[in-house]
C-alpha cells in the first residue's frame, strides 16, 4: 500500500467528539484510511496539527503508479483551485497596503485590458468572492496546446471577450478567469511575474519550501502524479497530464504538501498573513455553496456548531483541502493524488471524527448506503433506503463515480445496478 503511519494511536484529548466511540482520534483517522485504501483506492496525504504539534499524520498510495514509488508526507501533490487563497491574500495583503481598493473597477488597475466595457464594471472584491460574472476558460484550453499557457497573461485571450454571465455583485458564479484577472493586478502593482511574487512574498517568509508553481515538464523531486480510473480497461489506471494544465496559475494548478498548507493556514489564524479584521472580512461568508459559504477566496463552514475556515480544490486525479477548525485550535491538510471517492470518503470522515456526525455529511453517507445497497443487493434496496430516509435529506450524488468504479473492478453489472440509482433520485420529467 505504500503506507507510512505517523503518531498512529495518539490521544488528542477532549477534542471534538473523540470520547464518543472510544479509542483516540488518530487511531480513528488511521481506520478510515484503511477503509478507504480498500473501499476507494485512497492515495495521498494527511495531517492534523495544533500549533507546530503534529498530532497526526499519514501519507498512502503511489506519487508514481509506473516506478511504484509511494507517497510520503512531504510529496508535493497538485494543489488545484487551493491556490486561489494564496491569490487572495497578495490581493488582500495589497488592499491593506492602500495599493488596491477592493471596490474600485479593475481598469483602474489594468488600464489596458481588452474589454473596456467589462474592466470599467467589476471590482476587485467581485473577482475575489466569484460574483463578478466572469467566466472560466477550461473549455477553451481543452482545444490548443497545454504548453501554449505559461504565464498568467496567457489565459486572458480564453475568457477576456467573453459576456458577462450575469451582472457583477449579483449571484455566485464560480469563475477562474476571474482569479487570473487578480494575479494580472498583483502583476501590474508589484512588477513581479506572479509566480515570483507568491514565491517571494507568502512561500519563502513562511517556509513553504515544498509549494511552487512549477511546469509539467520541468524535473521537480517529489512531485506525484495524478491518476484516474481506465473506464474501459478493468484494473488499468491513467495519469492526468495530458488533461491537467502545463503550470500553475493564479486560479490553482500549483503544487504544495500537507506540511505547507498547514503552515499556511495557521499563519492566516494567527496574523502572520494579514490583520485580524482583513482575516475576519476575507473568511466571512458571502455566497451559500451547500457545503459552505464562500468569502473572498476563502470558505467558512460550521459543523455542530465548530466553525472551519480554508478551501477546497480538485480536478481529475486530483483533490484537497486545508481547514482551521477555529474553537479546537486545530488545522487539517489533506491532499489527493487518485479518484474523487478516497477524498470525499477521508473529508467526511474527519468532519465526523473531529465535528460529530450531523447533517452536513449525512447526505453522503445516505448515497453511500444507496450504492451498497444497489451494487451488494438490489435497486429496490436503494429505493427502500432513498423512501425511508429523514424528511428534506437528499442523498449527495456519488453514484457516477462509484458506477465507474465498480466497472473499473470488472463488475459491470453491479455498476448498471449502481447506475440505476439516478432514476429514483432524479425521476424523469
Amino acid at each position: 500500500m505504500g503506507a507510512t503511519a505517523g503518531l498512529g494511536a495518539l490521544s488528542l484529548g477532549g477534542l471534538g467528539r473523540a470520547g464518543d466511540s472510544g479509542g483516540s482520534i488518530a487511531a480513528r483517522l488511521d481506520a478510515a484510511v484503511e477503509q478507504l485504501i480498500i473501499d476507494a483506492d485512497f492515495s495521498g496525504a494527511l495531517m492534523l496539527k495544533r500549533g507546530d504539534q503534529i498530532l497526526y499524520q499519514r501519507a498512502v498510495g503511489q506519487a508514481d503508479r509506473v516506478f511504484g514509488v509511494a507517497n510520503r508526507i512531504d510529496t508535493r501533490f497538485n494543489v488545484a483551485s487551493l491556490g486561489k487563497m494564496f491569490t487572495a491574500t497578495a490581493i488582500l495583503r495589497l488592499v491593506e497596503q492602500g495599493r488596491i481598493d477592493l471596490d474600485a473597477p479593475i481598469l483602474r488597475y489594468l488600464p489596458d485590458y481588452p474589454v473596456r466595457p467589462i474592466a470599467e464594471r467589476v471590482t476587485a472584491r467581485q473577482l475575489l468572492s466569484h460574483s463578478s460574472g466572469v467566466g472560466n476558460y477550461w473549455e477553451a484550453i481543452a482545444e490548443k496546446p497545454s504548453q501554449a499557457f505559461v504565464e498568467a497573461r496567457d489565459f486572458l485571450p480564453l475568457f477576456a471577450h467573453q459576456p458577462l454571465e450575469f451582472t457583477p455583485g449579483e449571484r455566485f458564479g464560480y469563475s477562474n478567469g476571474g482569479y487570473v484577472i487578480l494575479g494580472l493586478i498583483v502583476e501590474a502593482l508589484t512588477g513581479d511575474a506572479y509566480a515570483d511574487h507568491i514565491r517571494r512574498t507568502l512561500f519563502e517568509p513562511l517556509g513553504m519550501s515544498g509549494s511552487g508553481d512549477w511546469p509539467l515538464d520541468l524535473v521537480v523531486p517529489n512531485r506525484a502524479d495524478g491518476y484516474t480510473r481506465d473506464e474501459a480497461v478493468p484494473g488499468a489506471w491513467r495519469n492526468n497530464l495530458f488533461v491537467n494544465q502545463f503550470r500553475g496559475n493564479p486560479s490553482g494548478g500549483g503544487y504544495s504538501t500537507v506540511e505547507d498548507l498547514s503552515t499556511f493556514i495557521s499563519a492566516l489564524g494567527d496574523g502572520r498573513l494579514m490583520s485580524p479584521q482583513m482575516r475576519a472580512m476575507a473568511t466571512t461568508g458571502l455566497f451559500d455553496r451547500g457545503r459552505g459559504r464562500y468569502g473572498l477566496g476563502f470558505v467558512e463552514e460550521t459543523i455542530n456548531g465548530h466553525r472551519m475556515v480554508g478551501n477546497t480544490g480538485g480536478h481529475f486525479g486530483i483533490a484537497g483541502e486545508v481547514w482551521r477548525y477555529e474553537d479546537l485550535d486545530v488545522t487539517f491538510a489533506m491532499l489527493t493524488n487518485g479518484e474523487v471517492d478516497g477524498y470525499w470518503g477521508m473529508n467526511v470522515a474527519v468532519k465526523d471524527i473531529l465535528c460529530g456526525p450531523g447533517p452536513a455529511t449525512a447526505g453522503y453517507h445516505l448515497g453511500m448506503a444507496m450504492t451498497a445497497a444497489a451494487r451488494d443487493d438490489t435497486v429496490a434496496a436503494a429505493r427502500a433506503l432513498f423512501d425511508a430516509r429523514p424528511h428534506g435529506l437528499q442523498p449527495r450524488l456519488v453514484f457516477e463515480v462509484e458506477g465507474a468504479k465498480a466497472r473499473h473492478r470488472g463488475n459491470p453489472e453491479r455498476a448498471d445496478r449502481i447506475m440505476a440509482i439516478a432514476a429514483i433520485v432524479e425521476p424523469p420529467e
